[in-house]
């Protein structure tokens, strides 16, 4: 069950959790003044993804650095009442989006080379809505797993990492969340970096999150989860997957380096992809 604290008592143990290094910065630390919100201006995103994702999917976070509208933005979720949202595809839309606008913002005011070196980058309760806090993992888990069952989700859930699904160019939006979720699986799974089909070894290699999440999603699904690659993946795969039942299937290792356009400094990820097996990049097949 969500936890929800009364403010002062919140905000000291913030303060302490902050000194011991494990609460990381954000734009928006406490509810801000103003009247419940029913929604959010959700252009405000949209101009801050068009600014910040460039052509290759990577996004600069110094372009991130003094943007204003992003800040705005969080302040208007801070304000919410999910209660008030008039539809299930408007409140999933906005729990998306309210995910990978923090994900923007946490790794803006904690510059890191990998998401694993931002101190409680996935389960502080950073995320302010309306009377509640919640962290990336509950919001993942706790609206997305267990109360929406949409296993399409998942793909559309960016946590800026090079591993992670793109961030979509666009807000996602109640009206036509059912299309941008199909687009936004089906890009990751052609994304030959993440997802690829060896025939000579009649092996599928997928992403981690296909490994971590396969239980939920063959629950979500009430299907294999080679049923749900082959109803989104390029043909040549979905071909290949629906004439080999004997198909096996094996998972790449996930790189946590942040996916940046900025330029760093020299950098040894500290997770590198294991057991994966050479490969050339040529539409997701070898």
């Amino acid at each position: 069950m969500q936890r929800t604290f009364q403010t002062g008592a919140w905000i000291l143990s913030l303060v302490l959790l902050a000194s011991c290094g494990t609460v990381p910065k954000t734009s928006v630390v406490t509810s801000p003044d103003g009247q419940p919100r029913s929604s959010v201006d959700d252009s405000l995103f949209a101009r801050v993804l068009e600014r910040s994702i460039a052509p290759t999917g990577a996004v600069s976070y110094k372009a991130l650095e003094s943007d204003t509208e992003l800040t705005e933005y969080l302040a208007q979720i801070a304000l919410v009442q999910t209660d008030a949202f008039n539809s299930r595809s408007d409140l999933l839309a906005f729990w998306i989006n309210t995910h990978n606008a923090y994900v923007l913002d946490l790794i803006r005011s904690n510059p890191a080379h990998s998401i694993d070196d931002i101190p409680g980058f996935r389960y502080a309760k950073v995320v302010i809505v309306g009377p509640d806090r919640y962290s990336l993992d509950d919001i993942e888990h706790t609206m997305l797993e267990q109360k929406f069952r949409e296993p399409r989700a998942f793909f559309a859930l960016f946590d800026g990492s090079r591993s992670s699904p793109a961030l979509r160019a666009e807000p996602y939006s109640g009206e036509h969340l059912s299309d941008q979720l199909d687009d936004q699986l089906h890009h990751f799974l052609a994304d030959s970096s993440e997802n690829y089909l060896d025939r000579r070894a009649n092996t599928l290699y997928l992403s981690k999150i296909f490994q971590d999440d396969r239980g939920t999603l063959e629950e979500m699904t009430g299907e294999p989860l080679p049923t749900l690659v082959r109803d989104f993946a390029p043909q040549p795969i979905s071909a290949w997957i629906s004439g080999h039942p004997a198909l096996q299937i094996s998972y790449l290792g996930y790189d946590y380096t942040i996916n940046s356009s900025d330029v760093w400094p020299p950098y040894a990820p500290a997770t590198e992809r294991k057991s994966t097996p050479p490969r050339r990049v040529s539409g997701g097949i070898r």
